[in-house]
């Protein structure tokens, strides 16, 4: 049986990834909680509604894993690779910087997306990308040209310190209080929207990899006062107009998106702990003959997060979703 382990389980992710895992029965035959992170050494945590202790990541404690999930740590946490090597196969996820040579996979793209293991390092990407990828594969059939994306990103991409940080603002703004906590985004984020990261070079690189170079795409990420899930407006460009029904039915058809109803609204709370990626307001562009103009929500920490990180874990194993 498969040997599994998380590495650095102590975030909002690690939660929703251990109860991916135990909702999806007979993946591992051993699930193993270890850290780079200092901090995390030693902690006591809740795996299948046992208590586990997460112990140091280290070449023996790694012997005989066939799958490594590496989740994001701190600065000084960064995993020795000779370590790492002792796992048959490393999956990183959402790495802060650029994890060379590891091969960024979206499950359910299509049927090549989903690897069999021939690569020793695989990338779950950052939720902007898994998106996107959702989004955008759909629709390569009907000839996208150009893509504009701006996407709101929510407190928890901060992990529990951000959602804590939103949390206090948010009550000392509504009890008139000037002790806002500024940590996490340097300023208020209640009530407000800051400009996200201006470097998207590495968001378009994983996505030029998943959906071709043919599609130009541009990204704007915006740090929203919101607690959970990604919102994006997206226009797209065709060279020929396929027309709206073309790009209904294309969108329809995948298997993570659902078309809301016309007169719907969804914002990040409807996509809050669900799996399916909620598409609204698809409508030509007034001024822009061929563009299409289209409103999506998606939790980042789970269609966003661990679901594509236990498909992945299915898919090089061979188990059926």
């Amino acid at each position: 049986m498969t040997v599994l382990a998380i590495l650095n389980p102590q975030s909002l992710l690690g939660e929703e990834i251990k109860q991916e895992l135990g909702r999806r029965k007979g993946l591992s035959s051993e699930v193993r909680l270890l850290a780079t992170e200092p901090d995390q050494i030693g902690a006591v945590t809740d795996l299948g509604g046992v208590a586990a202790l997460v112990q140091e990541c280290t070449a023996e404690s790694l012997d005989g894993v066939d799958l490594a999930i590496l989740l994001p740590g701190g600065e000084d946490s960064t995993p020795d690779p000779a370590t790492l090597s002792s796992a048959s196969t490393l999956l990183v996820i959402d790495p802060p910087q650029p994890w060379e040579d590891a091969t960024p996979i979206v499950t359910g793209l299509d049927p090549a997306a989903d690897r069999d293991g021939a690569s020793k390092v695989l990338l779950s990407p950052s939720p902007i990308v898994i998106l996107l990828a959702h989004l955008l594969r759909p629709l390569k059939e009907l000839g996208p040209a150009d893509v504009f994306a701006q996407v709101l990103m929510p407190a928890s991409s901060r992990d529990q310190a951000g959602l804590d940080e939103l949390f206090e603002q948010t009550r000392s703004i509504l009890a008139m209080r000037d002790d806002k906590p500024t940590a996490v985004f340097g300023k208020q984020i209640a009530f407000n929207l800051l400009p996200g990261d201006a470097d998207t070079s590495g968001y378009l690189r994983h996505l030029e990899v998943l959906l071709g170079a043919e599609t130009r795409v541009a990204v704007q990420i915006v740090q929203a006062g919101v607690f959970h899930s990604l919102a994006c407006s997206l226009m797209v460009s065709f060279e020929e107009d396929p027309g709206i029904s073309a790009l209904e039915e294309a969108l329809a058809a995948h298997p993570w998106i659902e078309l809301a109803e016309k007169d719907s609204r969804p914002g990040p709370t409807d996509a809050a702990a669900r799996e399916e990626i909620l598409v609204a307001d698809l409508r030509p562009s007034p001024s822009r003959p061929g563009s299409y103009q289209l409103w999506a929500v998606m939790d980042n920490l789970t269609r966003g997060g661990a679901s594509n990180v236990v498909e992945v874990v299915e898919g090089l194993f061979a188990f059926a979703s």
